[in-house]
């Protein structure tokens, strides 16, 4: 009996310390999926925030061009005037704006290229 009696306990202490190991793994997944949900909440806010401000950005470079758009035809109204009243157009403060405005154009068009393929993506 006395035999007996000792593989009875062996057997209890084998099941506890695998329950241990069950609770602890058990405890290790409750941790990871805290830790996941709790990041994932926070980019999820970083991200509406980022697509905010991407909207906010393409809205402003859309008003931009649109402005550009009008400059362009101005810009030769303009130049033919002062040419016409002996003008040098180069000395014109306002038409050295509106020519870089211009060249800055093309590289606002590209961004908002890129903004609405980032809008779209997420």
């Amino acid at each position: 009996m006395s035999n007996y009696k000792r593989v009875l306990k062996h057997l209890n202490k084998e099941e506890l310390s695998t329950q241990k190991v069950e609770l602890a793994a058990i405890d290790d997944l409750k941790k990871l999926n805290n830790t996941y949900f709790s990041d994932t909440d926070s980019a999820n806010s970083i991200i509406k925030g980022l697509l905010s401000d991407a909207r906010r950005a393409e809205s402003k470079i859309e008003s931009a061009l649109k402005s550009v758009s009008k400059l362009e035809s101005l810009v030769s109204k303009v130049e033919q005037s002062a040419k016409e009243l002996g003008v040098n157009p180069n000395n014109i403060k306002e038409l050295q704006e509106s020519s870089v405005a211009l060249k800055d154009s093309r590289e606002y068009s590209q961004i908002l290229s890129k903004i609405k393929k980032f809008i779209s993506s997420i």
